[in-house]
């Protein structure tokens, strides 16, 4: 066999393994060994906001997800009700939110510049996890906080 077709069969799986990066990221996908964790410089504290109800009595925010891999804000604070909360994906990487209050509640794929809705009915006061399914192991988990009306 000559060097030639060696080098042709090199030069295509690497380029099949790149790809395979450039879907998933450095992650490697769901149940990837994930990428560093962010530096000091990047850890900021929480950012709380508060959904606002409407007439309809539906809690509705919308939370920012993108390339730097977090939620914008992370915390989002409701009472206990219909929560409605919108995903708008401002970068190009997919991510794939979950709202952790019951099982199977999931945002699904949120490709670059789309958004999803996922509405929740919450009757019990708590913190629950909004990870990405894709990116956790990043560190891509927000946290819905629910308390009692008052």
């Amino acid at each position: 066999m000559s060097r030639r077709p060696i080098g042709v069969l090199v030069a295509v799986l690497t380029l099949a393994s790149a790809a395979g990066c450039a879907v998933w990221g450095t992650e490697g996908g769901p149940g990837g060994a994930g990428a560093a964790l962010p530096t000091a410089t990047a850890s900021v504290a929480p950012s709380p906001a508060v959904a606002v109800k409407g007439s309809d009595g539906v809690q509705r925010i919308e939370v920012a997800i993108g390339d730097d891999l977090r939620l914008h804000p992370d915390v989002v604070r409701a009472t206990t009700g219909t929560i409605e909360i919108t995903f708008r994906n401002t970068g190009v990487t997919p991510h794939d939110i979950s709202v952790d209050t019951v099982p199977g509640v999931d945002g699904g794929n949120v490709n670059g510049g789309q958004t999803k809705t996922v509405t929740v009915t919450v009757t019990q006061p708590g913190t629950y996890p909004m990870p990405c399914a894709y990116h956790v192991t990043s560190g891509m988990q927000g946290t819905l906080e629910v308390a009692t009306p008052s």
